[in-house]
């Protein structure tokens, strides 16, 4: 499946908000939060791109010497095919030619297959975060320490 990591374009923004609905419901960032993040974050925000049509992204903020991912999704009919993993592949990636120490992000508790790919991606858990999202669910904090080299 030829599945193209690229750039996030101001067209992609309208489709990224309702795949967000989609996958995260009452905890789905609405249009002028994903435009903020475009605005403000581009440099982190890639889109998985099949043949025209997006199929996932993540979008990650620098604070200070980390990279904080926002979000991250796959539409549910291209999920399992390591378009997850591609895209948080080169989040890492960008972070490390930049410099940056960490990438922290958070995870539902009963997200396992999240929380699957990012230990194998060398995240650690460092925190459960109570009540995080809108539903009342609590969260993991993870974070990935990135060499020097």
């Amino acid at each position: 499946m030829e599945v193209t990591i690229r750039e996030v374009r101001a067209e992609d923004l309208f489709y990224i908000v309702e795949i967000e609905e989609k996958v995260f419901r009452a905890d789905a960032f609405g249009f002028n939060y994903v435009f903020y993040l475009y605005e403000n974050c581009r440099d982190f925000f890639l889109v998985a791109d099949y043949k025209g049509m997006l199929v996932g992204y993540v979008v990650s903020c620098v604070e200070g010497e980390e990279v904080h991912v926002h979000s991250v999704a796959v539409v549910e009919w291209f999920r399992g095919k390591g378009i997850g993993r591609r895209l948080m592949e080169e989040t890492i990636r960008l972070a490390r030619s930049r410099g940056l120490r960490r990438v922290r992000l958070e995870v539902k508790t009963g997200n396992t297959v999240a929380i699957s790919l990012y230990e194998k991606l060398g995240f650690e858990r460092k925190a459960l975060l109570k009540n995080y999202y809108a539903d009342g669910s609590d969260a993991y904090l993870y974070v990935l320490t990135l060499s020097s080299s």
